[in-house]
């Protein structure tokens, strides 16, 4: 079953809303600063935007920039003591950064 590009744009757009909102979760828990989230979260606007517009570059751009927060919630979640959000933070990542790998292919094989 192949997904339409309306519909993976929409899951892209979800996802990103969703680890917005799981950081937000974590600045509220205290365990964050309201200008780490707020610095944390431009570079995901950014991309959300990006990501409407069916941009490639924007996909493989965000790639990168996912890396970095997987490292980041990575030192959280093995180098400290481990909070659930956290480790779902971490999955999330992951998962989104699977499905932004796929997001040029997807967006090169419609055009």
């Amino acid at each position: 079953m192949s997904l339409s590009l309306n519909k993976y744009k929409n899951i892209t757009i979800c996802l990103s809303f969703l680890l917005i909102i799981t950081k937000f979760l974590i600045y509220t828990t205290g365990r964050i600063s309201l200008l780490t989230f707020i610095i944390w979260s431009i570079p995901i606007a950014i991309f959300i935007v990006k990501a409407s517009i069916n941009s490639a570059k924007a996909y493989q751009v965000f790639c990168f920039i996912l890396l970095i927060y997987f490292l980041f919630v990575s030192l959280r979640v093995f180098g400290m003591t481990l909070f659930y959000i956290d480790l779902f933070e971490l999955i999330l990542i992951i998962y989104l950064f699977i499905h932004c790998l796929f997001g040029p292919r997807k967006i090169n094989t419609v055009k």
